[in-house]
């Protein structure tokens, strides 16, 4: 059974790099990448001393946190489900825990490594989204007093683990977000101990989801100067340039897990120009790391001692853009509880303060108009012997405050309910039916496309009346009132009347077609209305053009119906682009209502994204 983790974690790393290789099939990018801090904590996984029973002292950050780093790359298939793998650099300090004797067991800085695949399932697609995980990986740690597998010393050791996780997402804005996460990894070899992996990080969305419909909502706010954070605090008193236990200016200076000791902070910041801010802060830590002895005691410890630290500083920005580095002076009063190498009264235990002045760099990163997230790095020096010189990092997110009004953007102009990529009139209030074109007279022209604008008449007439019903429109019939045949007039009489010969009409029908979820001619179109257009100038009959537009099934029933008038009117455009009359040529839409072709194949909703035009041809 023990090593079916290792059949379970291959078939996950294999089903990644598939998922790798055909990625490109997916037109919308599913993929965010993510990179933070990982604690790895070897204590409380149900082992005998040095390591502990099941979530003994689970949160406890400094006697069994060992801080590293991590990045990991995360494929979503659907809403919920996602596949991720992650990589993990760390180094083992802190093995565990003895007793009160000896607050924490020290190792010598075990390298750690780590590789990990996991299928997640996430709960809900809001902004905060708890998720659960399974899968496994390889993880290496280099062997210590405690993981003896070898001979040789120093050797680095790797097996496979089954793993399981619970975490959540908070998404700042659509591109980023924050993961906080733990995993339990379990193995089942002697010589690579059960642990548990914290993670916490930043994560980056590559895609943008699209929103369609007609109003969008605008977000406005009042700006306002003050913003508020919380976050970690790091307290190092090692690289001050004091002698042993501490150590020299910067020595060792990014060195986490020797001499790190993790806490908590919260701000407030009140911006007085762009660039000029004064912030208020406390920190609340206990400090169980307090030096370096050398290789043959890698980290003095003290015995959790209480630090509280309350700070004013003046912040001087540099850019006004998302990333904004910054400076800061200021002092503040910092309280520590004695220990052995800070007593300053016969009573031990006792808390005790001094003023610090202080000297800060850092930088904010602005994610959107609201959250950022800071890290700043702060030097505090005390004049007195019992407060020890010391650093304070900061890492937190900034939340500003500001009074938001939710505003409804029209995307459509000019309020007829018709889009205004679709509107054939945009700026003009008019009817669905005609493309948001108006209709003055009621006549189904609209009034761009009508001869006659303020008097009801006949589409076939380019929306002039035919008062005598002769077949001439008003505006061409040299006798309105009178029905004839001689441009609208009563041939004269000389000599018997003639026998009434009805000419008979020549009706056309050509199409024209398009690609899906477009309006554009493509070659073959232009080829087929310049055909059109030739024809038609080189015949001297009468003739009209009825343009009818049509649009497959994909998309809802208002946007083919508009989809399939603006491309009638781009056939109307071409050909009028030709010297066809504007009066002789009338367009519809008919949307999806019309198919020629089943829409359930790609053949049929091709043959179905049409323009049919029918050709109308009368001779003299």
């Amino acid at each position: 059974m023990k090593h079916y983790y290792k059949i379970f974690t291959f078939t996950l790393l294999l089903t990644l790099c598939t998922q790798l290789s055909f990625s490109q099939e997916d037109n919308s990018n599913r993929w965010s990448f993510e990179a933070g801090l990982s604690a790895v904590d070897l204590y409380p996984v149900g082992e005998n001393t040095p390591q502990g029973d099941y979530f003994d002292e689970f949160f406890n950050l400094n006697d069994h946190y060992n801080i590293g780093y991590y990045v990991g790359a995360t494929r979503n298939f659907t809403k919920n489900l996602s596949l991720s793998a992650r990589g993990t650099v760390n180094e083992i300090s802190k093995w565990g825990d003895l007793g009160k004797a000896d607050e924490s067991v020290l190792v010598d800085n075990l390298k750690y490594y780590g590789l990990d695949a996991m299928v997640n399932y996430s709960f809900g697609q809001g902004k905060l989204q708890p998720f659960i995980a399974v899968g496994g990986g390889y993880t290496w740690i280099e062997e210590g007093p405690f993981n003896t597998f070898s001979k040789t010393s120093n050797s680095l050791v790797g097996a496979g683990t089954a793993n399981g996780s619970v975490g959540v997402k908070y998404w700042v804005s659509d591109k980023f977000g924050v993961n906080l996460q733990t995993t339990y990894k379990h193995s089942f070899e002697d010589y690579l101990p059960k642990h548990w992996n914290h993670n916490l990080g930043l994560v980056y969305k590559l895609n943008k989801e699209e929103q369609e419909g007609v109003e969008a909502k605008k977000v406005t706010s009042t700006p306002s100067r003050w913003s508020f954070e919380a976050g970690l605090s790091a307290v190092d008193v090692y690289p001050v340039g004091e002698d042993l236990p501490q150590g020299d200016y910067f020595d060792e200076y990014f060195n986490l897990n020797d001499h790190y000791n993790i806490g908590y902070y919260v701000g407030v910041t009140r911006e007085l120009t762009n660039s000029l801010s004064i912030t208020a802060k406390g920190t609340v830590n206990e400090l169980s790391k307090w030096g370096d002895l050398g290789k043959a005691d890698e980290s003095v410890l003290v015995d959790n001692l209480k630090y509280y630290g309350l700070d004013g500083m003046v912040n001087y920005s540099f850019g006004q853009g998302k990333l904004q580095p910054f400076i800061a002076v200021g002092g503040g009063y910092t309280w520590i509880e004695e220990g052995p190498y800070n007593t300053f009264s016969s009573t031990s235990n006792s808390l005790v303060g001094a003023g610090t002045v202080n000297g800060s760099v850092g930088a904010k990163y602005w994610f959107n108009d609201k959250v950022g997230v800071n890290l700043q790095t702060t030097y505090k020096h005390s004049f007195e012997d019992y407060l020890p010189k010391h650093w304070n990092h900061n890492l937190g997110l900034v939340y500003k405050i500001g009074s938001e009004k939710e505003e409804k953007v029209s995307n459509d102009r000019d309020g007829d309910t018709v889009p205004n990529e679709f509107d054939l009139c945009p700026d003009t209030f008019g009817l669905v039916s005609l493309g948001g074109c108006p209709d003055t007279d009621g006549d189904g022209v609209t009034d761009k496309d009508d001869l006659c604008p303020e008097v009801k008449g006949l589409v076939e007439f380019g929306g002039c009346p035919d008062t005598d019903g002769d077949g001439f429109p008003d505006n061409k019939d040299n006798c309105p009132k009178v029905k004839g045949t001689d441009n609208g007039c009563p041939v004269k009489v000389v000599e018997p009347a003639p026998v009434a010969v009805v000419i008979p009409s020549v009706v056309g029908q050509r199409k024209v077609y398009f690609n899906y979820d477009s309006s554009k001619l493509d070659e073959n179109a232009k080829s087929i209305l310049d055909d059109i257009a030739k024809n038609i100038k080189a015949d001297k009959s009468n003739f009209s053009i009825s343009i009818q537009g049509h649009a497959d099934s994909r998309g809802s029933d208002n946007y083919n119906y508009n989809l399939s008038l603006v491309r009638a009117q781009a056939i109307k455009d071409y050909l009028t682009s030709k010297n066809i009359a504007n009066s002789l040529i009338s367009i519809s839409g008919k949307g999806e209502t019309e198919p020629v072709a089943p829409n359930n194949t790609e053949a049929g909703r091709a043959a179905n994204r049409r323009v049919e035009l029918t050709i109308d041809i009368t001779a003299k």
